[in-house]
């Protein structure tokens, strides 16, 4: 009796799983930050969002708050994340390896108050949005 119900319950636990997986990846997805959604599709939110998240680590910058470039980095790797979930297609894979350096690079430059460091990392970090906008435009927008 119990090698007959095996697989189905094992069938009914993987299900479960990949459901509770699932719902975590897209509520995490919705809950990066407090700000109001913005635009009307996925990829235009998450760039709104990674949008907010660069403004505060500039702003962090400027202002010499290790702890506001800090919070923003670690939103922006989250950010990042999903976007490269979201856009798994080679154009952004391709051009991602640079976001994905300068996010580090930040982040390790703030655990260690480098702020030289932080500086060159933030601004690979923009100009890595910047020219990653400029080949998605170039191409007529391959994300919607």
């Amino acid at each position: 009796m119990f090698r007959k119900l095996g697989p189905s319950i094992a069938g009914a636990t993987a299900f479960t799983l990949f459901g509770a997986v699932l719902a975590w990846g897209i509520h995490a997805l919705w809950q990066m930050d407090n700000e109001p959604l913005r635009g009307n599709s996925l990829s235009s939110q998450l760039m709104h969002r990674k949008t907010s998240a660069m403004q505060d680590i500039l702003d962090g910058m400027v202002r010499g708050d290790p702890r506001q470039v800090d919070k923003a980095a670690t939103k922006m790797k989250s950010i990042g994340f999903h976007v490269e979930w979201y856009l798994s297609i080679p154009l952004y894979e391709k051009e991602g390896g640079e976001f994905r350096d300068s996010v580090q690079e930040l982040d390790r430059a703030m655990s260690e108050k480098d702020w030289v460091v932080a500086r060159e990392a933030t601004l690979r970090l923009e100009r890595s949005c910047i020219e990653c906008h400029a080949l998605i435009n170039s191409r007529g927008q391959p994300f919607e």
